[in-house]
């Protein structure tokens, strides 16, 4: 499995919002993104705990037609596009599931406040083969921690999705992916990640306890610059 594929960084970029703190109480209003805003973040194997390498999200462009960020790693570059903060129109979720997304992809619906939840239902037309997939997304804003990650100490909001990629073909059944998630306010985006997967073996017939483990990965935010 690609670097960038198990990142799903698009969450992250989706949580990044206005560099003022706030008070615990206070609902998180969408971002104002701007171009050169970066955040670097290091991967942890949670199989081995082993390091798995340095990921950086920069926003590249904003404008009318939407926001577009670069996800970089050592194994190259992707571009993820937002029609807003929290809405992907286009990008990568894992190593088997990216393209366009109709209508735009809810990762984080602006305003968070505690206790919110959300689902939703997406068309993904794949890239390469053009074929058109159903996925689901569904999530929870649990709440407040303080969390220490590379960066710093950090008061953030935890946020958790799962997501059934739409990602089936005729030897395994769709993943699904589960990321919980701390916004950090004070660095405008998120300060640590931590993603699930799991999938069925159609060989089983995708019956209960055939699940079989995908990614499993931390991300921890080393640093933050502003644009």
């Amino acid at each position: 499995m690609s670097s960038l594929g198990s990142m799903s960084w698009r969450a992250l970029l989706a949580s990044a919002l206005l560099g003022t703190s706030l008070s615990v109480a206070a609902q998180v209003a969408a971002p104002t993104l701007k171009a050169g805003d970066t955040w670097t973040y290091r991967g942890i194997d949670n199989y081995n705990r082993q390091p798995t390498g340095t990921w950086t999200r920069e926003v590249t462009g904003t404008a009318a037609s939407g926001i577009r960020v670069a996800v970089r790693s050592a194994d190259g570059s992707v571009d993820d596009l937002f029609r807003a903060p929290g809405e992907l129109t286009s990008g990568v979720l894992n190593d088997r599931a990216r393209g366009t997304m109709d209508p735009a992809f809810q990762l984080m619906p602006f305003p968070l406040g505690e206790g919110k939840s959300w689902s939703q239902k997406v068309i993904r037309t794949d890239p390469v083969t053009n074929e058109k997939r159903e996925m689901l997304v569904r999530g929870k804003v649990l709440g407040w921690e303080t969390i220490k990650v590379p960066a710093g100490e950090f008061r953030a909001m935890k946020v958790e999705r799962t997501m059934y990629l739409g990602d089936y073909d005729s030897f395994r059944g769709i993943t699904q992916r589960t990321e919980t998630e701390w916004y950090a306010p004070d660095i405008r985006g998120a300060a640590k990640v931590v993603v699930f997967e799991e999938f069925c073996e159609r060989r089983y017939g995708c019956a209960m306890g055939s699940f079989m483990p995908g990614a499993r990965a931390t991300y921890e935010l080393t640093s933050y610059r502003g644009g």
